[in-house]
């Protein structure tokens, strides 16, 4: 087995209304590191359905904390230049990492597939059970997009051991 496994994405969004926006995202470097990032909104984008209490962040910490969407998207297409990155809900994620391109006028030079492609003889199920199995075993929560990626990784290993 390689010792690089393929490529994460997950990202963590103002909600799941049609107006949300990109608010944290994580990703999986070259050398199966994460990198991570908490995404300044544009004034362009308005979700009035957006719950940033639910991710434990308040506004001020998207200022604060924050960086802009541009810089993020320039880190993201560097890092993942020509790749294949999978993910969990592959449409949102998509979604969003498509509005912060259009943003911008750019585009992203990295593709996106559902991590159950990476298991095309198996259930997505089974997946599903051995991504719960290994947030369990490492305390770590799928809502986290930093520990969704960690946990990606995980279980990707795990069966691919099995």
């Amino acid at each position: 087995m390689s010792d690089t496994l393929p490529r994460f994405i997950a990202i963590e969004g103002s909600s799941y209304s049609d107006q949300s926006f990109p608010v944290i995202a994580a990703w999986t470097l070259e050398n199966n590191d994460i990198k991570d990032a908490i995404i300044t909104p544009e004034e362009s984008w308005n979700d009035e359905e957006a719950r940033l209490s639910d991710l434990d962040l308040e506004e001020y910490q998207l200022s604060q904390m924050g960086h802009p969407a541009w810089e993020v998207l320039r880190e993201l297409n560097s890092d993942l230049e020509g790749e294949t990155v999978y993910c969990m809900n592959a449409p949102i994620v998509e979604r969003w990492l498509e509005l912060v391109a259009e943003t911008f006028n750019d585009e992203l030079n990295f593709e996106i597939e559902s991590v159950y492609e990476l298991f095309p003889d198996r259930v997505p199920e089974e997946f599903d059970d051995q991504l719960r199995e290994c947030a369990d075993l490492l305390l770590m929560s799928q809502d986290k997009s930093d520990e969704q990626v960690r946990l990606l990784q995980e279980s990707w290993i795990r069966l691919n051991q099995l």
